[in-house]
């Protein structure tokens, strides 16, 4: 099974509650021997994936970055999330370009997307992914995105006549990091 973990990564802080909701699903998801799939950068989906990484699992870090010491110098990302990297394919001057082309090379290979709060990107990521028709675990507690997503798509739906694009993912609406766990096993079976 192969998730992708998307996320916020612009606070400076992240209380001991979600690092530990973060740390907890990165460890779960080892234990079942996921792929993990991340943005190679910091914040939640980083938490996620470097506790998957120390207990054994391997984590696909999607980077902006073209070489590792873009991704290290330019972007001052770490490099402890992740057992792989993976670059992105041409530079460019652009970071929005390079950010929204990373999530696009990362989403279609997903099963289950785990959203985790965010911001600006995570909304993006979670748009590619309902345009997809991923199975998406949005985890309440962390807010963000996560909330303006579900809010987007409740709009759409009470007005959408084309029901086809609406329900074509599989959206899973979770108030922890426990619950998107019990989910996530359901899936499994």
């Amino acid at each position: 099974m192969k998730v992708t973990v998307y996320g916020g990564t612009n606070s400076k802080s992240y209380s001991a509650r979600e690092v530990k909701g973060c740390e907890k699903l990165g460890e779960y998801l080892a234990s079942i021997k996921a792929e993990v799939l991340t943005g190679a950068c910091r914040g939640f989906p980083y938490y996620v994936g470097k506790k998957a990484a120390q207990s054994g699992c391997r984590v696909y870090g999607y980077t902006p970055a073209v070489d590792l010491k873009e991704h290290t110098e330019k972007y001052k990302f770490p490099t402890d999330g992740v057992t792989d990297m993976v670059f992105a394919k041409k530079k460019t001057t652009e970071m929005a370009e390079a950010f929204m082309q990373r999530s696009v090379d990362m989403t279609p290979f997903s099963d289950v997307v785990v959203a985790l709060g965010g911001s600006w990107g995570t909304y993006f990521e979670l748009l590619l992914s309902f345009w997809y028709k991923k199975t998406i675990i949005l985890v309440e507690e962390f807010g963000g995105a996560v909330e303006a997503f579900n809010n987007t798509y409740k709009f759409f739906g009470a007005r959408d006549v084309n029901e086809e694009v609406h329900f074509g993912p599989n959206i899973i609406r979770v108030k922890t990091v426990d619950a998107a766990i019990k989910h996530i096993e359901k899936l499994r079976k």
